[in-house]
């Protein structure tokens, strides 16, 4: 079974793969920020840290919603603001094997 870790903390939550990131943590007691959960509102917006070749490819829904995101946060922190990051919406994004989280705020 593939693990979501949260960076900087040491607890792994064993989870289905094909599941949504905020699905499987959902399912953990982990509450993460969201919105419409469908992948417009970007609200549930990650960083995926480690593994990020571990996840399903984004839908056009996704991409779209992760392109105006980083637009938008470069526009207000300066283009090089993540950068090299990779950002994934939590209620989209499927787990295919280990991967390692960090929340945007």
């Amino acid at each position: 079974m593939p693990t979501v870790s949260f960076e900087e903390e040491t607890e792994k939550f064993q989870v289905n793969s094909g599941e949504t990131i905020y699905d499987a943590l959902h399912g953990h007691g982990r509450e993460l920020p969201h919105g419409c959960l469908a992948g417009s509102c970007g609200a549930c917006r990650i960083i995926i840290t480690e593994g990020h070749k571990n996840l399903a490819p984004a839908s056009p829904v996704e991409q779209d919603t992760i392109n105006s995101v980083l637009l938008n946060y470069q526009r207000l922190k300066g283009e090089k603001y993540l950068k090299g990051e990779t950002l994934r919406l939590s209620c989209r994004a499927k787990i295919l094997g280990d991967i390692t989280i960090k929340l945007l705020g």
